[in-house]
Order: structure tokens, then sequence, then C-alpha cells
């Protein structure tokens, strides 16, 4: 391991996990280097979880009194990480964001306030969007193109508009309002995560004290406390998928009580394989582990009901119409109200799922 920067303490310490995004975070970086919350306020904790594209020399060479980096080998995960930034931050509220989460101007600014208007029982909940015309770009300023095979139809389109395409320092300091209008609301562009966003905004302006908040923390960018993170030993190293649900789960049932703040992430997109049938059928059988990791883990059977919200967002032909979950709002409802005897019911549609 290798720790790099000074020490001090700080009234918000950012803590950001990256593995081999060395291009996308300098832009994190950048942003953050021209936050409207004075510099003497934050620090930012970069912790390296075993790169091999640069990035450790990267972050050697931007220096400054406010960044600190923690580098390790070899990667152990992202919730590891996390909690590696924890262990080593100074700031009473710990700001979260991926390396590729790119933070507006005034998100630490809106941290802040809302920390002082919460307190230090409070979980907060910023909101994510995302840049898809940055996804076949190895590096967003340059437009290098990633090492993946490309239409030429894709290339042709690249070519002739890279220069609307690429995404610079000089932007997001100097025109993030033209960074805005180029996004999508959600962490990514697909339909399903921008409702999901809309179903959370609704949740927590009809009911702030819900007891399905926890759904609203994402990691991708929110903030804890830090003595409410000590306080429940920080992420479960071992879930293999919706670590920030299960972290502010955990909090609100110790008395945390959890809010949307109007601190905005923009992803700054990547490849994937949600395009693929096997990827996206891979991503549903993650997100039923997790499901059941927390069921187990916390004996609260009520925590199934996420199967049948998630039919709505993603339509499942083993969940019956009658049975899905339309919003936030209803599964509140149901985990207020559900019983034994009426989980039955549903407990008998999810003995018959084959992906459970």
């Amino acid at each position: 391991m290798r720790i790099a920067g000074s020490v001090h303490l700080m009234e918000i310490s950012v803590v950001i996990p990256t593995y081999n995004q060395r291009e996308r975070l300098r832009l994190v970086l950048h942003s953050l280097a021209n936050q409207t919350l004075e510099k003497e306020r934050f620090e930012i904790v970069v912790v390296d979880d075993g790169s091999e594209d640069g990035t450790i020399e990267m972050l050697e060479s931007k220096g400054g009194t406010n960044l600190r980096s923690l580098s390790f080998f070899p990667n152990r995960g992202r919730n590891w990480a996390r909690n590696r930034g924890i262990e080593a931050s100074r700031g009473d509220l710990i700001v979260f964001l991926d390396g590729d989460a790119l933070p507006a101007p005034d998100l630490l600014e809106a941290y802040s306030d809302a920390h002082r208007e919460y307190g230090d029982q409070a979980v907060l909940c910023g909101f994510q969007y995302c840049l898809p015309d940055l996804e076949y770009f190895q590096d967003p300023q340059s437009g290098s193109l990633i090492d993946l095979p490309l239409s030429s139809v894709m290339r042709d389109y690249i070519d002739t508009h890279l220069e609307e395409m690429v995404l610079t320092e000089e932007m997001v300091q100097d025109n993030f309002k033209a960074v805005q209008e180029r996004a999508r609301e959600g962490a990514y562009p697909f339909e399903a995560l921008k409702k999901f966003q809309d179903q959370v905004r609704e949740a927590f302006a009809q009911n702030p004290a819900g007891v399905v908040n926890w759904l609203g923390f994402v990691p991708h960018n929110g903030a804890v406390p830090r003595s409410l993170l000590r306080g429940v030993g920080g992420f479960d190293e071992e879930i293999p998928f919706s670590e920030g649900w299960e972290i502010a789960l955990r909090l609100q049932r110790g008395g945390a009580g959890i809010f949307s703040v109007d601190a905005c992430s923009y992803h700054l997109y990547h490849p994937h394989g949600f395009r693929k049938q096997e990827d996206l059928q891979q991503e549903e059988r993650q997100r039923h582990r997790a499901i059941e990791y927390m069921a187990d883990k916390h004996s609260e059977f009520p925590i199934r009901l996420l199967y049948f919200w998630f039919a709505h967002l993603w339509p499942d032909p083993f969940i019956p119409e009658e049975a899905v979950v339309k919003d936030l709002v209803e599964l509140d409802l149901l985990f207020r109200t559900m019983t034994e005897e009426k989980w039955r019911d549903y407990l008998v549609v999810l003995k018959h799922h084959p992906l459970r």
C-alpha cells in the first residue's frame, strides 16, 4: 500500500474508489477542483484498487493539498476500497463518488448545506444523470476510441461528430451547463433507471420518513456522516450487488433519517454488455442474489418484495401482473402492512421463479 498527500481535519471527505479509470477519473478530479465549496473545507480521498492503467502516476502528478491517494494491489472490490477510504477520511461528512461520476460544480456545497440542515443522523441521497455519447471513448477528452470492435457506421458517426461528443476539462470548468444539456436522467441511459429515479423523487416528496427510503441511496453519488458509517462498520464487503441499499437499510434501521438532496452527478458512460441478452440475464441474477443476501442477513421477509417492484421497472414474465408493485409509494405501504399470512401468496410466486 502507498499513501500520498497531506492529512488534516476537513468538513467533507470525498471518497472515490477506482479501478482502471484513469481518463474518466481525471475529469472527475478536475470538476472537484472547481467546486463552489471552498477548497479548505473538503478533502478528496481516492482509493486506487489495483489499477494497471497509469492511475497511480496520474494521481501522483496531480498533487494538491486536498487530494490524497491510497494505492492497493491486487484489486479487492469497490466495497473493500470504500471502507479503506472511510478509514482514512478526516471529514465529518463522507461524500461518495465513483471514479466515473462527474460532480456538478455545486455538488459539495449542496451536501454541505443539507448536512447542516439535517444533522449527523441523516443519510443524503443525490441524483444521477449520464452522458451516453462517451460510451465508445477510451479518453473522453481526446476522443480516442476503446479497443473493441465497432461497426463502420459507428466509426463514421464518431468521426463526423467528434467535436460535439468529446468532453474536456475546459468544458467542465467553463461551460458545465453544456454538459448538463447533453445528459440523460438516470445513471444509465435506460428508461427503467429514469423511472426508478423519478419514483425516488416522488417517494421522498410524499413520505420523507418512508420505510423504504433506503432504496434512494446509491454510493455512485451519496453522502453519510462518518460517525454513522463507523457505527455500522462500513460497507458489507461480501454483498454482490446493490451495496448502497444494504448499508442504507442498516443505517435507517439504526435510526438514521434518509433525505434527498439536489446534488447531481453525471456518469461518464463507458462500454457495457447490457445489450447482450446473456449479460442482461447475469445482471438480473445479481439483483436477485442481492435481494436474497439482504433478506437472509436482516431476517426481514418483506425485503423480497423488491422482486415485485423490480418487475415493474424490468418486466418479468414470471411475475403475474396483479402482483407487480408499480412504484415506491406502493412498496412503502406494503412494507408497512405486510403480514406473514399475506406474504405466503407472494412466496408462492417466488418459489416458481427460475432465476431465484
